[in-house]
């Protein structure tokens, strides 16, 4: 009898030992991660988990290694890292919430949409902050009536992004109002008179400099054909160029207007993206 006791009494310390010994470990990839040392932590927390683990120390694994991934930039494996951790942890609203965000930063919206529903919010402000995701994904994707639908779920007074919500309102309206610039109305603008489709995109010194240089060819050819005649080698050349810069303006003006179109959208999907992550490092980190 007294055998078996001493038995099961050493196979209990050899198992507390090693849950200690793991618990050690997992506490020095935090350790890891406060200190900045993020390629360490991912190391580390790779040694771990092949390590026999109980569910909570798991997760506690799976989301420093994530959130060192997050760290590190690696959005899209951090996302994937992230959304292992399970419902029970601590750790698990952060991580399906930032997962989330890495794939709306990734431009992946279908898949963050998917995380989102997904979750298993657990309070009024993991709730509010789910829908805050959906509302910033619905402006990504410029649908503003999705938007307005999502963000009239949300508290407008709610200490964690009031100020957003306000910019997102802002924005919405704007993008109803603001109609893209049209890369045909500015070819045949400069069609017209060479320049003014570039002004039109918003490239004032590129049209200047269009006009200038068209008109300035359609003088020297012009000059050219009075003094010399049609069939002149100077005519023919310079007539030759003006014709290849005239054809350029108009499809340099074209081009301008999407590149405006372009950048301003960039410019938009920053400004939403950093309205989304800054609420979420304030409330969640």
């Amino acid at each position: 009898m007294r055998f078996s006791f001493y038995i099961i009494l050493t196979l209990y310390a050899g198992v507390f030992a090693r849950a200690q010994s793991n618990s050690e470990r997992i506490n020095f990839s935090d350790y890891l991660i406060t200190q900045g040392l993020y390629e360490e932590a991912v190391y580390e927390s790779n040694q771990i988990l092949e390590l026999k683990l109980t569910k909570p120390q798991a997760d506690s694994v799976l989301y420093f290694k994530g959130w060192a991934k997050y760290n590190l930039k690696q959005l899209l494996s951090s996302s994937e890292t992230l959304q292992q951790v399970s419902p029970q942890s601590d750790f698990y609203a952060k991580s399906r919430l930032f997962g989330s965000y890495n794939l709306i930063h990734l431009g992946k919206y279908d898949r963050a949409i998917t995380v989102l529903d997904d979750f298993q919010s657990k309070n009024e402000t993991e709730r509010n902050f789910s829908h805050f995701l959906h509302s910033g994904i619905h402006l990504l994707n410029r649908d503003v009536a999705a938007y307005r639908s999502t963000a009239g779920l949300l508290p407008q007074e709610y200490y964690g992004f009031t100020k957003e919500i306000d910019f997102f309102n802002n924005l919405a309206t704007t993008l109803e109002d603001e109609k893209p610039r049209s890369s045909l109305l500015a070819g045949i603008l400069s069609g017209i008179i060479p320049g003014t489709g570039q002004i039109y995109a918003g490239k004032t010194g590129q049209g200047i400099a269009a006009l200038l240089m068209t008109s300035g060819l359609a003088l020297v050819t012009l000059e050219n054909y009075n003094k010399l005649g049609a069939e002149k080698f100077e005519t023919l050349f310079f007539g030759s160029v003006f014709t290849i810069f005239y054809v350029g303006n108009i499809y340099g003006a074209a081009f301008s207007a999407k590149i405006a179109n372009d950048e301003n959208n960039e410019l938009i999907n920053r400004q939403i993206l950093f309205n989304l992550h800054i609420p979420l490092r304030n409330v969640f980190d």
